[in-house]
């Protein structure tokens, strides 16, 4: 890791409880997920066209 990623891992645990840092930690995690999630949708819905909002079906 690099120097900055020390002193600032340094910093914030001075600053922050050990409750905060891992609500920080989680909540960061949860957005990283829901972006994977969002690039899955988004790359389905390029193999599927049809099952995009708004399109027309054909019966």
């Amino acid at each position: 890791m690099s120097i900055l990623v020390h002193a600032l891992r340094r910093t914030e645990r001075l600053l922050l409880a050990g409750g905060q840092q891992r609500a920080r930690r989680n909540a960061w995690s949860a957005v990283c997920e829901n972006r994977r999630h969002a690039a899955d949708r988004s790359e389905a819905a390029a193999l599927f066209p049809a099952e995009q909002p708004g399109a027309l079906r054909r019966a």
